[in-house]
């Protein structure tokens, strides 16, 4: 095992290690980006559609029959299957005379199963042998709550000093590091909640850029997709450059996580 997977908090205090860093940050910020696959593999549920499920008691991801299985995920026996509203078409012309679908009305259709009524092939959670995210959690003052979501495209959330992490998130490793980040750059404070409101775009990439340099420092590139994390990051900074100060504490966040999480051989 290379020196570099064996000891990040001995590298993450040597003036090499941010000099690599800066190069790994200068390739998010520059190299071509990936499509942001990740996010849009469910159904975007409408507001309504969405107080409806939470009526009938349901916290977490839905999908329908069909979507499960096309996700690797068989509906248990017996599961009983969550209603929403769905639109009914009809053929009508616009102003200028051209045909059109419209909309004539809604009927109740019962269609969706939450994830934990599909069984599928568990995959054990990854951790990488130098470094705990248990001890990480405990050094840092962090919990990691359940997930409590119905939209299967967001992947994590963290609020205060919680973090929670969804059970069908494509990357459940690099999503705990991203919303790691959000509470270590103080996102998540009280103090902080407006300042991240208002300049959203220079936190989520400063969040996600914590979580590309804690995943290549852990040797942990197979359990997310580079490119992807590129295109989220140049996504959210709308081709602007991030300052000095906004990269430093991009860089201190890194090595808090580092170091917290850091299990000594």
């Amino acid at each position: 095992m290379s020196e570099r997977a064996t000891k990040p908090r001995a590298r993450a205090e040597q003036e090499p290690v941010n000099i690599e860093w800066q190069k790994l940050l200068e390739e998010a910020l520059t190299l071509e980006p990936g499509e942001m696959t990740s996010y849009n593999r469910f159904y975007n549920y409408s507001m309504l559609n969405q107080l409806l499920l939470h009526s009938q008691g349901v916290r977490e991801p839905v999908a329908t029959y069909a979507k499960w299985q096309e996700l690797g995920r068989q509906v248990q026996k017996g599961s009983k299957a969550k209603a929403i509203l769905r639109p009914i078409f009809y053929k009508g012309t616009n102003d200028q005379g051209e045909e059109e679908q419209k909309v004539k009305g809604f009927k109740m259709v019962n269609c969706l199963f939450t994830v934990s009524e599909t069984e599928g092939e568990e995959l054990p959670e990854y951790e990488p042998p130098t470094w705990s995210k248990e001890r990480a959690l405990g050094a840092l003052a962090i919990v990691q709550v359940d997930f409590e979501q119905i939209n299967g495209n967001v992947a994590g959330y963290s609020y205060e000093r919680n973090v929670a992490v969804s059970p069908v998130a494509k990357y459940p490793f690099k999503t705990l590091q991203h919303e790691l980040a959000h509470v270590v750059l103080g996102h998540t404070a009280e103090a902080g909640l407006e300042e991240y409101r208002t300049h959203r775009g220079i936190k989520e990439f400063q969040a996600e850029s914590t979580a590309y340099l804690t995943m290549n420092e852990l040797q942990a590139t197979d359990q997310f997709d580079a490119a992807e994390s590129r295109g989220y990051i140049q996504g959210w900074l709308r081709n602007e450059r991030p300052d000095d100060v906004s990269i430093r504490q991009v860089f201190s966040a890194t090595d808090k996580i580092l170091k917290a999480g850091w299990q000594h051989p």
